[in-house]
């Protein structure tokens, strides 16, 4: 039988959890911190973890820092599970190559679902499953939030950016550089992209490029940039720019084209 290790401080939702993994077959053993669950990975080599991000004795991805330091568990799977909305958080998971993200509270159907596609043929260059919260009764919690994914390398702006567009009800996902622009406008299939032009590891508009071939269906953006060339905007056009802002712009403006985009 393969072996579960499910790294969760709520000692209820460790035991349900567990329970579910049993019945369908996975022998599991539960850890309530980082440093008994490091002791437990390494003792018992387990072929997936589940993994909740906050914990007593280190965070989640302090946890994965260390497993990938011993041969033995480097290449362990991880799903990570989270009750945060933060929006650097699938990026970082990304990053990390978790085999997925699951938003409490969770669907236990799907994560066992997930569970049993990453036991049975799951690699790295699969990429990351993303599973949504649920409400209480296990239901889809309300209708999916258009997301937006922020491709800014100023944090500061980034971080006001995903506040303000939280606040006004969609989801967001930041990435700081062209590579990682990329990788999560693949892996996450955002409704709206807003881009700055000038980016570490390639600019904006190379970026868009890279990012609608790569992609299923065209994906929409709005391109930011604190230059004035006059050669931006009509490049921006070229590519089908959804909107195009000088900086500093106004973040109402701003806000009112996000939701003019995506209706």
């Amino acid at each position: 039988m393969k072996k579960v290790l499910v790294v969760e401080d709520d000692e209820r939702l460790a035991l349900a959890l567990s329970i579910r993994l049993k019945a369908q077959g996975y022998t599991t053993w539960t850890a309530g911190d980082a440093i008994s669950a490091l002791s437990l990975a390494l003792r018992v080599n387990p072929a997936l973890i589940l993994l909740d991000i906050s914990l007593p004795a280190g965070s989640g991805f302090t946890l994965i820092e260390q497993l990938d330091q011993f041969p033995e568990t480097s290449e362990i799977p991880v799903i990570f599970a989270t009750a945060s909305r933060a929006p650097e958080l699938r990026c970082r998971a990304l990053d990390l190559g978790v085999a997925g993200v699951l938003r409490k509270p969770y669907d236990v159907e799907e994560l066992l679902a997930v569970v049993e596609h990453t036991l049975n043929g799951w690699s790295p260059d699969a990429g990351t499953h993303f599973l949504a919260a649920t409400d209480e009764l296990g239901h889809a919690a309300g209708p999916r939030r258009k997301k937006v994914l922020i491709v800014e390398d100023d944090e500061r702006l980034t971080k006001a950016l995903a506040i303000r567009l939280g606040a006004a009800g969609f989801e967001t996902t930041i990435a700081h550089d062209g590579l990682a622009g990329v990788r999560c406008a693949v892996t996450d299939n955002p409704d709206l992209i807003v881009m700055d032009v000038s980016l570490p590891a390639g600019d904006g508009f190379t970026v868009a490029e890279r990012i609608q071939t790569q992609v299923h269906s065209p994906t929409r953006i709005i391109f930011m940039t604190a230059s004035k060339r006059p050669d931006f905007r009509e490049r921006a056009v070229r590519l089908g720019a959804a909107a195009f802002f000088e900086k500093p712009y106004e973040p109402e403006a701003l806000l009112a084209a996000v939701r003019q985009v995506l209706g």
